[in-house]
């Protein structure tokens, strides 16, 4: 699964009030984040996974929005240093 998606995927459903849905999704992306470096991101997603495993919406809601910011982050280092395109918004 792509990462774009599964970031798309943990938003909605943390906009939907499902925290067992984000923790799912930040479950899949935490390792593949880790995996390429990119440790604050996955350092988000493993406490997304916890709170949501807990049901603690509100603590998800926070959190994705600090994941929407390193998100990006990541996506803009990839298109700086390996060329790849990176939907800004």
């Amino acid at each position: 699964e792509s990462g774009a998606r599964i970031a798309r995927e943990m938003a909605a459903a943390g906009a939907q009030a499902q925290p067992q849905d984000a923790a799912s999704l930040a479950h899949k992306l935490k390792s593949s984040a880790r995996a390429v470096g990119a440790l604050a991101l996955g350092d988000l997603c493993a406490l997304i996974e916890q709170a949501g495993k807990a049901g603690d919406n509100q603590t998800v809601a926070e959190l994705l929005g600090r994941f929407d910011i390193e998100w990006l982050g990541v996506r803009i280092y990839i298109d700086e240093h390996w060329g790849a395109e990176v939907d800004r918004t």
